[in-house]
């Protein structure tokens, strides 16, 4: 019953449109409720929005890079740059995205001619429940459940990590591709980079279905052996605010990418350290799809 209930309030918060609503309404990730798949990952920092658009988020080939402009008022104009594998831009799609009946609706034009127009949501099923309290946007909506281990405790502490190799210089031809991560079955994560010209952009998932569950990953810098981006989250993360950033810095060695990715805003707070394995071509992930 509480389930049924916060689901009602949420489909309440999106039915009727608003004369102007701030950020929070809009950021983060959005979905089809229907039809073809299709989501959208807003970025916004003041009236900058950045982010990625994907069909089937698990297949690397269909991301590409959103770039525009947020007012409370005209709400999302945007581009959508889809890109060759090569990093040259293949076309560019213009949209703009505004809160209207039952969701957030994204109309505009196609590259090769020809309009859309589509009604996102909000995904129903909420962020991946975990043992740590969560927040979520937009305002209004039901809180995260919070699941309680077993309370049986681990086998003790886990071996100390030791590097494959001694750390290589890097470039962005490095770094390209997918990065498979921790977490298992359909919430492994996975970190997808692509080229977009001379700058990098990418996207962070797992479960890669649910906006919820996805990052968007900007502002590369590669330094030497060193590579750092930052971890978009916009409408979920653990703790009682939102958005905040998790910049990561990482080393390459063989096959394995070893990063350490910490909170902007919580500098003492440890970070989320974690090996990451590849990297797959992007077209390697070409036709997957989960749940079909």
């Amino acid at each position: 019953m509480r389930m049924l209930l916060g689901l009602a309030a949420f489909a309440t918060l999106l039915a009727a449109p608003a004369a102007a609503e701030d950020a929070d309404f809009y950021r983060g990730g959005w979905r089809t409720g229907s039809g073809e798949p299709e989501v959208y990952e807003f970025v916004i920092r003041g009236h900058e929005v950045s982010g990625i658009a994907c069909t089937r988020c698990a297949d690397g080939t269909t991301l590409a890079r959103i770039a525009g402009t947020f007012d409370e008022k005209r709400g999302i104009v945007f581009t959508i740059r889809h890109v060759n594998e090569d990093g040259s831009l293949a076309r560019e799609d213009r949209a703009t995205a505004r809160l209207g009946e039952g969701g957030l609706v994204v109309s505009g034009t196609r590259a090769g001619g020809g309009t859309f127009a589509q009604t996102m949501i909000k995904d129903p099923r909420g962020p991946t429940p975990g043992g740590y309290p969560q927040v979520r946007l937009p305002p209004g909506s039901p809180p995260v459940a919070i699941v309680r281990g077993d309370g049986a405790g681990g086998a003790g502490p886990p071996a100390a990590y030791v590097q494959p190799a001694p750390w290589r210089r890097i470039g962005a031809a490095d770094v390209l591709g997918v990065w498979i991560g921790f977490g298992v079955g359909i919430e492994k994560q996975y970190f997808f980079i692509r080229r977009d010209g001379e700058q990098l952009f990418g996207l962070a998932c797992g479960r890669c279905d649910n906006p919820y569950t996805m990052g968007a990953l900007d502002h590369f810098a590669i330094h030497g052996d060193t590579l750092e981006f930052d971890i978009e989250h916009q409408d979920w993360g653990e703790g009682d605010h939102l958005p905040f950033v998790r910049h990561v810095v990482a080393h390459i060695a063989m096959n394995e990418l070893r990063m350490d990715a910490r909170r902007t805003d919580m500098p003492g707070r440890p970070g989320i350290v974690a090996s990451l394995i590849g990297p797959l071509a992007i077209e390697a992930t070409k036709g997957n799809a989960i749940g079909e």
